[in-house]
């Protein structure tokens, strides 16, 4: 897959992270792409933090293996040369403010390209009361729903990523590469428009269909799940967290019977199934807290793993640094900062290895200007 888009040349006027997440992707599956920045500043996701060998987190994560070339895209010179970028282009990705590009590059100008495939990530679609709002992943997360069904009732809670810009990013991706497999076929591209409102609202679905046809909205599950029970992180007699995630009735019991040496919960009929067993949430969350609490970790993963109940480990981020399948599946992968230092990413999940993979560089600000 790492040369799947072999010779496919893309121009990414992007910032942040939904756009060069996609095209950091592309470039990844073999493209060429070339980054259009301006030329004071730059992407401002360079400034975030130092926290890799002094440079940002971000923009070191999202830019690996792509070139930069800084545009003055108001200017003349800036434009005339944007445009002859994009007589040899392929795709076209930006996520710039509602209608920027479209004020630089008119719709009509973008036609008499027609092999390109444009795609444009926003806040809210090109339509509607919001199109021409500026969103960010916090105020997108609000708008949908996110945060509020995020942490508990009492204190609601953004997620610890942004998960707006990445979903956004992952279906940009996946209809920039179905329009490539269309063009085959017809030699044409097209436009396509991706809205990091519409990408979380599909990903609040079960919530809101549960709110549109029963009138009612599970509420906030804190580190639980808003509709099935046991699930979640729990204490054991060791003061360490083990998650469980009971996903039917055979694992229910086998939790209560095999694991937690609770017969009466087991065959309680009251609590046989999920819908039951979420109408006497508190009384199963209760039970389910203090049976771990007799057991201390070891203990409770072996009998998890002995009787097929789905568990994970609660780990902080430094130990997920070290995770052994991250560590036994060679995920980390070096490449060099902008100074050249090298430092550690992981390989993106379509990779299962990093074998005949290119030493890839996080470009400098306009670092191959020259070559255009």
């Amino acid at each position: 897959m790492r040369k799947a888009l072999e010779g496919i040349r893309v121009v990414a006027v992007e910032h942040a992270v939904a756009a060069p997440l996609c095209s950091r992707h592309l470039s990844e599956m073999g493209a060429e792409v070339i980054k259009i920045e301006r030329p004071q500043g730059g992407d401002f996701a360079r400034s975030y933090d130092d926290y890799v060998n002094g440079e940002a987190s971000h923009f070191s994560w999202l830019n690996h293996g792509k070139k930069s070339l800084t545009l003055d895209l108001k200017s003349d010179a800036g434009w005339e040369k944007f445009l002859g970028l994009l007589q040899g282009a392929d795709v076209l990705i930006s996520n710039l403010a509602p209608g920027a590009l479209e004020r630089i590059m008119p719709d009509e100008i973008m036609n008499e390209i027609p092999q390109l495939i444009r795609c444009h990530i926003s806040g809210y679609g090109p339509t509607g009361p919001y199109a021409n709002r500026k969103a960010y992943d916090l105020l997108v997360q609000g708008e949908t729903g996110v945060i509020a069904s995020t942490g508990t009732e009492e204190q609601k809670a953004r997620p610890g990523v942004s998960v707006a810009d990445l979903a956004g990013g992952i279906y940009a991706l996946g209809a920039i590469n179905a329009a490539l497999f269309e063009r085959t076929k017809t030699g044409k591209g097209q436009r396509i428009d991706i809205s990091l409102f519409d990408a979380l609202t599909e990903w609040m679905s079960p919530l809101l269909l549960a709110q549109k046809y029963s009138g009612q909205t599970p509420p906030p599950a804190g580190r639980g799940h808003a509709s099935i029970t046991p699930y979640g992180p729990y204490q054991t007699k060791d003061g360490k967290e083990v998650q469980i995630a009971v996903q039917n009735d055979g694992q229910w019991v086998r939790l209560c019977r095999d694991v937690l040496e609770r017969e009466d919960l087991a065959t309680d009929q009251s609590l046989a199934d999920n819908s039951s067993r979420l109408e006497r949430r508190e009384y199963v969350e209760s039970e389910t807290t203090k049976s771990f609490l007799n057991f201390d970790l070891d203990t409770v993963i072996r009998r998890l793993g002995e009787f097929d109940v789905p568990y994970g480990i609660m780990r902080d981020v430094p130990e997920v640094v070290e995770h052994p399948q991250l560590l036994e599946r060679d995920r980390w992968v070096e490449v060099r900062g902008q100074a050249g230092k090298e430092f550690e990413v992981l390989l993106p999940p379509f990779l299962s290895s990093a074998e005949g993979m290119e030493h890839r560089k996080v470009p400098s600000l306009g670092e191959h200007s020259t070559q255009f």
